[in-house]
C-alpha cells in the first residue's frame, strides 16, 4: 500500500473507513440499510475512538428500531439516510482514494 502512495491505516482507521464505506452505501441505497446501520454500529464500538461512540449509539437506535418500524419502512430508511449523510458530513475522508 505504502509502494501505492496509499498509507496502511491503524485498526482504528480502517474502522473509521468501513463505516464510511457502510454510510456512503446507506446514502447511495446500497445494500440493506438494517445490515449496514449494523455494521457502522459495530465498527464504532471496535473503534476505540470515543468520539464515534455517539455515532455508534444512533446507528443502534436505529437498528435495533428497524424491526418496529418496519411498517414505516421509507421512514426508517429516510432516519437512516440522514443520519448516515451527518455522519459523513462530519467525518469526511482525509484521502479520497478507497
Amino acid at each position: 500500500m505504502n509502494e501505492l502512495g496509499c498509507p496502511v491505516p491503524d485498526e482504528s482507521g480502517a474502522r473509521l473507513h468501513l463505516m464510511r464505506e457502510a454510510a456512503a452505501n446507506i446514502v447511495a441505497g446500497k445494500g440493506d440499510p438494517e445490515d449496514l446501520a449494523h455494521e457502522i454500529y459495530w465498527q464504532a464500538c471496535g473503534s476505540g475512538m470515543p468520539e464515534l461512540r455517539t455515532v455508534g449509539d444512533r446507528f443502534l437506535e436505529l437498528y435495533a428500531g428497524w424491526g418496529v418500524t418496519n411498517d414505516q419502512a421509507e421512514e426508517a430508511v429516510a432516519a437512516m439516510k440522514a443520519a448516515a449523510q451527518s455522519f459523513l458530513y462530519d467525518h469526511p475522508a482525509d484521502d479520497p482514494t478507497p
